[in-house]
């Protein structure tokens, strides 16, 4: 039993690493905890408008971190 525990949380571990190291491919230079056109262009030089504005689901003008998460999932940056 312990070992399967250990297990299970380890792979816990992994992912949230791996969330974490996706996502600290863009700086929020800003600190307001979401990231601009400006911010994301400097992570990914091929950013565009049209691509900016997929990813940012929810039309707010800025990509919080479920939407750089969501769009690294779908292969829309990387």
């Amino acid at each position: 039993m312990k070992l399967s525990q250990l297990v299970l949380s380890g792979v816990f571990v992994l992912a949230a690493a791996a969330s974490a190291h996706a996502q600290s491919a863009v700086s929020d230079t800003d600190g307001n905890g979401t990231y601009s056109m400006e911010e994301m262009t400097a992570a990914y030089p091929d950013m565009t408008a049209a691509l900016f504005s997929q990813i940012d689901v929810d039309g707010s003008g800025e990509i919080d971190a479920d939407e750089l998460q969501a769009a690294l999932e779908n292969g829309l940056v990387g």
